[in-house]
C-alpha cells in the first residue's frame, strides 16, 4: 500500500493548523530554539511570501502552548522551558487608515484594547493614555511567573 503524500502548505501561515493538517513542514525548529534563547529584539525582513507570518506563528505556539504542537520536531529535544506565556498577536493589516485621523486613532486604540483584554487588560478611565496603561499592565506581568 502506498503512503499518501503530504500536502504543501500553500497559503498556510498558521503553525498549529499546518501541524494539525499534517502538511509538509521543513523542520528548522532547532534554529527557532536558538533564536528564542537569545535575549534582545529582532527585526525580520524578507520579501512577501517568505514565511515571516509562519515563523511568528511558530513562536506564538511555542510560548503560548509549550511543546504541544512540536511532536517529532528537533525542538522537542532541545527546549527546556516548561513554562507557558501569555501572547499578544497584533495584526496591523487589520488597522486600515479610513476616515479622519481621529477616527483612525480611535479604531487603533479600540483594536489594542481588544487584543490586550485577551490576557486580562482592562482600560481604566484614569486620565492616562491607553499606551501608558498598557505599559503599566505589561510591567506588572513581567514580575509574574506563569
Amino acid at each position: 500500500m502506498e503512503k499518501a503524500l503530504k500536502l504543501l502548505p500553500l497559503g498556510t501561515s498558521d503553525f498549529e493548523n499546518l501541524r494539525h493538517r499534517d502538511q509538509i513542514y521543513v523542520d528548522k525548529t532547532d534554529m527557532i530554539c536558538e533564536l528564542a534563547s537569545v535575549p534582545g529584539k529582532f527585526f525580520f525582513t524578507r520579501p512577501r511570501r517568505f514565511g515571516k507570518s509562519l515563523l511568528l506563528s511558530t513562536f506564538e505556539s511555542l510560548f503560548r502552548d509549550g511543546l504541544k504542537n512540536f511532536q517529532g520536531l528537533k525542538i522537542e529535544q532541545l527546549w527546556t522551558d516548561k513554562s507557558t506565556y501569555k501572547v499578544i498577536k497584533l495584526d496591523f493589516s487589520r488597522v486600515k487608515p479610513e476616515g479622519t485621523f481621529e477616527d483612525f486613532c480611535q479604531y487603533f486604540d479600540n483594536y489594542l484594547e481588544a487584543q490586550f483584554s485577551l490576557i486580562g487588560f482592562k482600560k481604566e478611565d484614569n486620565g492616562l493614555f491607553l499606551s501608558n496603561q498598557i505599559e503599566i499592565f505589561l510591567a506588572g506581568l513581567s514580575s509574574i511567573k506563569f
